[in-house]
């Protein structure tokens, strides 16, 4: 089915109105809301984040290359009570939008029923898609605090013509029109690689996400992880150049979606959210990391810690904001792996990767670029994206 319509009409013709309305207060206002006083924290020297990822499961029915969620012997989920904590203790400092990562996050039988249990919440359900069938769909749409972000890397215009071919490619296509149909504000995400960048840097990949009901499409640049990186998948300095102009152009005559980036602020300089304290991640035990692939730690949360105040005295957070803009716009791990085993051992950080190898993994990674790209920036050219960037793409515009 061809959308070529306007998002605000897709919106409102496609979606839910209960949970259009969620997306908008959930998504939009608290979002804003929380940046705000994000904002008034920082003039105080208080560091807690508007945006938190959670990593709900360290399981996955999957084990792809570059994840740093595989190698894992004995992996666990995170207890409910603690989940319910973090969210609850989050709220006392306007903190209301979570994105749930894994592993798998829907491999949680008990997760659908926890989010809808937090009205006040909501959730950005990072999902290969392979357990969203319709009536996962229906349980979510029911929840109405939810919008699923499926994974899919590189199927484009051809994928009718190889719908047989690629099980994983199937089952996230499947999953979106599933969300389409209940009714959900549903997203895509693919992470560029050597491999995919052709399929999935071009117009023929919107559109096809858009005919399945995509309403934002998030461009990831692809960062090896894990026991198994795949060091020969990262992307050359020109080719994250003529993504980020791709995106640009994209953005111009795309009406029928919203193109996410996390990585350019409005101006189109290099950023990284973690060192800006914009987000943070805490994994399936409770430790809390800068983000997801950086995998140490130096505090944990359990059921009787004070999450607020654990996060505002850790000193791995502190140096990681200071130290890394000194290093690189970009991304620390890609950029300077040396130096953020330094700051890891300096602060006495623990491995948070329950492989026990991301130390030894850290210093054997060679230096690779990422979207620190060369040349001048590239600055957003639609006042849209421009507005956006500045309150809702990671709150960019708390960069100050």
């Amino acid at each position: 089915m061809k959308r070529s319509t306007l998002l605000p009409i897709r919106l409102l013709r496609e979606v839910k109105p209960r949970v259009l309305w969620s997306f908008i207060r959930g998504a939009g206002i608290n979002n804003m809301i929380a940046f705000r006083k994000f904002k008034q924290r920082l003039e105080k020297d208080l560091r807690f984040p508007p945006i938190v990822f959670i990593s709900v499961t360290q399981r996955c029915n999957l084990s792809c290359k570059g994840c740093w969620a595989t190698g894992v012997p004995k992996p666990q989920d995170m207890d409910p009570s603690l989940l319910d904590k973090i969210i609850r203790e989050c709220a006392t400092q306007d903190v209301h939008f979570f994105g749930l990562l894994g592993g798998e996050p829907l491999l949680l039988p008990w997760l659908p029923d926890f989010m809808k249990g937090h009205s006040k919440a909501y959730f950005q359900l990072f999902t290969n898609g392979r357990f969203l069938d319709a009536a996962m769909a229906q349980k979510l749409a029911d929840a109405g605090n939810v919008t699923p972000l499926i994974s899919i890397e590189g199927v484009g215009a051809s994928y009718e013509a190889r719908r047989g071919e690629n099980d994983m490619y199937t089952s996230a296509l499947e999953a979106l029109d599933h969300c389409s149909k209940a009714g959900l504000v549903t997203g895509v995400a693919t992470s560029v690689s050597a491999s995919n960048f052709k399929d999935t840097v071009t117009p023929d990949f919107i559109s096809a996400m858009i005919a399945h009901g995509a309403h934002y499409i998030w461009y990831y640049i692809y960062r090896p992880s894990g026991p198994n990186p795949g060091f020969d998948e990262v992307l050359t300095d020109r080719q994250v150049r003529d993504l980020h102009a791709f995106i640009l152009e994209q953005r111009e005559s795309v009406k029928a979606a919203v193109i996410i980036d996390a990585y350019w602020d409005e101006e189109g300089r290099a950023r990284c959210p973690a060192a800006a304290g914009i987000n943070l991640h805490i994994n399936a035990m409770g430790d809390v990391e800068p983000c997801p692939p950086v995998q140490c730690s130096d505090c944990h949360i359990g059921l009787n810690d004070d999450l607020v105040e654990n996060v505002e005295q850790s000193l791995l957070l502190t140096v990681f904001q200071s130290k890394v803009p000194t290093l690189t716009n970009g991304c620390v791990l890609m950029d300077h792996p040396k130096d953020l085993a330094s700051m890891s051992d300096h602060c006495d950080a623990i491995d948070s990767s329950a492989r026990g190898t991301f130390f030894a993994e850290l210093a054997s990674r060679p230096a690779c670029g990422c979207h620190n790209h060369s040349g001048s920036p590239l600055p957003e050219t639609t006042w849209f994206y421009r507005m956006m960037k500045k309150t809702l793409f990671l709150g960019f515009g708390s960069y100050g």
